[in-house]
Formats: structure tokens, sequence, C-alpha cells
């Protein structure tokens, strides 16, 4: 798949991520618990060259039939329009200021603007404002919890 100026390798649920190259910052273990998540799925890039590749995670929140994606992605007959509700996002450890909970997530990226219309597609997006360990408001722009708090 192309985003804007990027080529990307997009993997569809339950393939692992995997490149002739090491991706910066990847975690194999992540990516095993996120493989299958029916929200999501994950490209792999290089967003400047010479850089290394990184790979990030589409997440939709609108519904998105991504099975369907897919078969389209497969078919090569995906367009732009097949990722309109996506957004991408990156893992990020973070905290719960309440109850001091920390977890990973996958946050929203900002600095890569694989699509054109990202400040809309941010504000349109759905967000996990909820800490997962007490319940309380979790400000900032998580799309998933990828592990559960740690209890201490």
């Amino acid at each position: 798949m192309r985003f804007r100026k990027w080529d990307t390798q997009y993997f569809p649920a339950g393939e692992l991520v995997g490149a002739d190259e090491p991706i910066a910052g990847f975690d194999e273990l992540e990516d095993r618990l996120l493989a299958d998540h029916p929200r999501m799925r994950r490209i792999a890039f290089r967003p400047l060259p010479g850089r290394p590749l990184f790979c990030y995670y589409l997440h939709w929140s609108d519904g998105t039939d991504l099975a369907s994606l897919d078969g389209r992605v497969a078919a090569g007959t995906a367009t732009e329009e097949d990722f309109a509700g996506a957004v991408a996002g990156e893992p990020y450890g973070t905290s719960h200021p309440a109850c001091g909970a920390e977890f990973r997530v996958i946050e929203l990226v900002v600095v890569i603007p694989l699509f054109t219309n990202g400040v809309e597609r941010s504000r349109a997006h759905s967000y996990r404002n909820e800490c997962p360990r007490c319940g309380g408001h979790f400000n900032g722009s998580a799309l998933e919890f990828i592990t559960p708090p740690e209890t201490s």
C-alpha cells in the first residue's frame, strides 16, 4: 500500500510483522498480542531515506470491516478510501496519574503525516479514555491498551 509518499508493507490479521531488516523499536511480543486485533492492522515503512524501518498500527474506530480490507489489499484492489477511517499509532509506555497504573498503549502518531487529512481524522476518532485498572478518566490519545496495567 502507498500512503502519500510512503510505500508500506501491510500486514493482515494473523500475519506477524516481518522484514528483511530490523524494525526500529519493534517488540515481537507486542506484535503477537496485536496481530489479530479487530480494530487494528500493522504497516512497516521507512519514514525518511537512510533511516530504519518503523512499524505503525493503523486503527479504526468506525466499524470498518477489516477482514474485507485484508482481502482487498491481498488482491491489490484496496484504495485510499478503504483507509478513510484509520489513524496511525505506535506503542508507548504510560501511566494513569490517579491510580499509578503503568501500562502500554497504542498512542496516536502525529509526527508522521500518513494521511492528508490527519487532523480531521484524529478529531473524529474514538479513543480509549478509561483506565483499565481503576476506571477513572485517562487523558491522552490511546487507541488501544496493549497490556493490562501492572498491579503492585
